[in-house]
């Protein structure tokens, strides 16, 4: 646990202590005051002329003409506030300049890989915090969608808190790996798991329980191969009988009390829970509206789209979708392409490959712009550790 101090210790030195603690900051976002912290990560990257010009490349100019078109068109809204536009067009390409910025200072693949680890953790803070007090104050047995924020009690929505556990859904891939020796970093993290889907059962969110199914079946699809028979055994034992000890002595109960909030939901037999929450027939219309109605679409024809990328086209239109799509097409393709380079790095390409599916997956199921920003943004950071991350071989 000590070189695990050394280590972190060693990351702080080298990115430096004041631009760590602002991008802490905004992670935790204490008090909703986290922008603050982002707008010094943008003096940070975009004034330092040298670094800005030696980090141009495809990414950060497709996500600066994305930003721009997507705040100048949101400028012509009259519901979106001055500030929130501010962050559509400084954000999401500072993000990524930082995350190039991190990878470079660390310039070492296993210490990345932590920090990565870390960033996810750090993610899910407030809203482990926030639904861990909701359910010392009213238990599991709430069918409440909406969580009070601890920090200032704002009320948020169980689909939005539970943007903020995504990450924390791929911890056993973390172990299936065996990058992690550390027995006290292992039991923080199996703690931290624990917690987090109870936070999931009271937030009622099939949508985490799906991606932790998703990044485990992402990770034995792609170590098994690699591996040799032996270790592959070994790991399959070891899942057979967790599996087993599970069944006996964790009862699956969709009318227990842990699990009454998400066992409602699961017991839906509404025709929603056929087409993704009705997901479906919304993607459907917008795809239609793209054609029709290329300048973007009333609000209250039907509500968010529930996706990234045709929210984007409903509220500024096809210009901005075709952008963030390009976007999306790129990070995926820089992301095989680190994959391909440091294939002999399982543990690191299994991690960038597991987040950049569960991130896109959430991306193709809730309007990310509108109500997770944030999570947007720690995408666009990580991939400007994996675009770096390239060079480390």
């Amino acid at each position: 646990m000590f070189n695990l101090f050394l280590e972190l210790r060693s990351i702080f030195h080298k990115v430096g202590l004041l631009p760590s603690i602002f991008f802490i900051l905004y992670l935790i976002n204490p008090f909703e005051l986290g922008y603050l912290a982002g707008y010094t990560l943008f003096v940070l990257v975009f004034f330092d002329k040298k670094y800005l010009i030696q980090n141009i490349d495809f990414i950060f100019i497709i996500l600066l003409i994305f930003s721009s078109t997507y705040a100048s068109f949101s400028f012509f809204d009259p519901e979106e506030y001055i500030q929130t536009i501010l962050f559509y067009l400084l954000f999401p390409p500072t993000f990524y300049l930082f995350g190039k910025y991190v990878s470079q200072k660390i310039n070492s693949l296993q210490k990345v890989y932590y920090i990565l680890i870390a960033v996810g953790l750090l993610y899910s803070f407030t809203a482990i915090v926030s639904v861990l007090l909701n359910i010392f104050q009213g238990g599991f047995a709430q069918f409440d969608r909406y969580i009070p924020n601890f920090w200032n009690g704002r009320p948020i929505t169980a689909t939005l808190m539970g943007a903020y556990l995504t990450f924390n859904m791929a911890i056993p891939t973390l172990f299936i790996t065996g990058k992690i020796k550390n027995i006290i970093l292992k039991l923080i993290l199996a703690f931290l798991f624990i917690i987090s889907m109870l936070c999931v059962f009271r937030l009622g969110s099939r949508t985490q329980i799906v991606l932790c199914f998703i990044s485990l079946v992402i990770t034995l699809a792609f170590i098994i191969p690699k591996q040799k028979r032996k270790t592959n055994f070994k790991l399959i034992s070891v899942i057979v009988i967790i599996s087993i000890l599970f069944y006996l002595f964790v009862p699956i109960d969709l009318n227990a009390d842990y699990l009454s909030t998400l066992g409602k939901r699961l017991q839906e037999t509404d025709s929603n829970a056929g087409s993704a929450g009705g997901r479906t027939e919304r993607w459907t219309k917008s795809l239609t509206n793209l054609f029709t109605k290329p300048l973007g679409w009333d609000f209250r024809e039907f509500g968010f789209s529930h996706n990234l990328w045709l929210d984007v086209a409903q509220q500024n239109g096809l210009l901005p979708f075709v952008l963030i799509l390009a976007f999306s097409i790129r990070t995926i393709s820089d992301t095989l392409k680190t994959v391909r380079k440091l294939k002999p790095n399982i543990y690191f390409t299994n991690l960038i490959t597991v987040n950049t599916i569960i991130i896109n997956l959430m991306f193709f199921v809730e309007p990310i712009m509108q109500g997770a920003l944030s999570f947007f943004l720690v995408f666009c950071f990580m991939q400007g550790i994996i675009k770096n991350s390239i060079k480390y071989n």
